[in-house]
């Protein structure tokens, strides 16, 4: 039986389900936490931040892998983000790099020349198979970052702002007078976070933006608790986030960021020691939080650190130019 590849509908119940099987048999580790079908789907549809292209590769009629770029729409308008998942039991059959070669052409029509993708592996590993599958096809390492976790229940002191600060928190949308500033934070991250030799644009966020992601975090059953610490001055001085998929016993602690200007006063870690508490009833009966920082980024390694996170993976990532 002959191997074909189609272009899935994300809104075609039953392609949709045999994409999410495979990818989520794909992610079969401890390590690697696969998103639910109601958060793929939506990431699939796309919107008019970030389009998503989709593959599905068949022997037969049988679903073998799977394979999607995204292609951001308002910013970084060179670069997609690029994944392929293999069931390990149908692996080194060349269905990956057939998936990768026909989304790299997609790339390279859409007028973008630059790739990213990014494999894991567990922390005692000095290599693993997509770590060997991404250099055997031309890409090359940018940036390593670690994936850490805390294990729940967990002890959390608390927050103590110093010197003026104060912290607030919300879940859902940002309240009305700080949309204007949440958004500038939050699109500051490619500027502010350590990162490899690739260069990325920050991402546009803006009011709108905001209130278009809360909308999606309910299509996705996602709550997200955010926290933010304002400056003696009133205005926003960090935030971060801790997010919440439906059902599952990870937590993922995303985003953190602390404007260069009010750093120094021990903000990173009020920050996530606060939205901890905040959320100790979302908190409750999950087994995990994870999060993710940039090898380099020695001041967010220590305050995980000292909030208990242990290291469990790399996050290699990588980078093919194709002009």
């Amino acid at each position: 039986m002959g191997a074909t590849i189609e272009v899935l509908d994300p809104t075609d119940h039953g392609s949709f389900v045999e994409f999410h099987d495979v990818y989520q048999r794909s992610n079969e580790r401890d390590i690697d936490q696969p998103w639910s079908a109601d958060e793929l789907r939506v990431m699939l549809v796309g919107d008019a931040y970030e389009r998503c292209d989709s593959l599905l590769l068949r022997e037969g009629e049988t679903p073998v892998a799977v394979a999607l770029a995204v292609f951001p729409e308002r910013d970084n308008a060179s670069t997609a983000f690029v994944e392929v998942w293999v069931p390990p039991e149908l692996r080194r059959r060349g269905h990956g790099s057939a998936l990768l070669e026909r989304i790299e052409l997609r790339v390279a029509e859409d007028g973008r020349d630059q790739i990213l993708t990014e494999t894991l592996r567990p922390i005692d590993a000095e290599t693993g198979s997509g770590r060997e599958f991404m250099l055997a096809r031309g890409y090359a390492p940018d940036t390593t970052n670690v994936q850490r976790e805390l294990r729940l229940p967990a002890d959390v002191p608390p927050a103590d702002p110093r010197d003026g600060y104060t912290l607030a928190g919300w879940r859902g949308s940002p309240p009305r007078e700080w949309l204007d500033q949440y958004a500038r934070l939050r699109s500051l991250l490619n500027q502010e976070a350590p990162s490899g030799e690739v260069t990325l644009e920050n991402e546009f966020w803006d009011a709108d933006r905001l209130l278009h992601e809360v909308e999606q975090w309910k299509r996705q059953r996602r709550v997200a608790h955010t926290v933010v610490a304002v400056a003696p001055d009133g205005s926003l001085a960090g935030h971060t986030q801790l997010l919440f998929p439906h059902e599952t016993p990870e937590v993922y602690q995303w985003d953190t960021l602390v404007l260069p200007e009010h750093r120094g006063h021990g903000l990173g870690l009020s920050l996530k020691r606060q939205a901890m508490r905040d959320a100790s009833d979302l908190l409750a009966g999950r087994g995990r939080i994870v999060t993710w920082n940039d090898a380099q980024n020695v001041n967010m390694i220590a305050v995980n650190e000292e909030l208990g996170y242990r290291a469990t993976a790399w996050a290699d990532q990588w980078v093919k130019h194709l002009a």
